[in-house]
């Protein structure tokens, strides 16, 4: 019997601390009802999108 697949895959490092803890959360997501995944999904591309706008200086 095959070893199931893991979904989502998890991330690769991206190189980036910040970006890398919250990719992090990701495998979260398959324990979540489906109905929350769309919030989910939101929350982390909420969060990526202010490390973003934050910058790095």
């Amino acid at each position: 019997m095959d070893t199931p697949e893991v979904w989502p895959a998890p991330p690769g490092p991206t190189g980036d601390a910040s970006v890398d803890s919250i990719l992090a959360e990701l495998p979260q997501l398959p324990g979540l009802p489906t109905a929350e995944h769309a919030s989910f999904y939101e929350q982390i591309h909420d969060e990526l999108l202010a490390d973003l706008d934050a910058g790095t200086d």
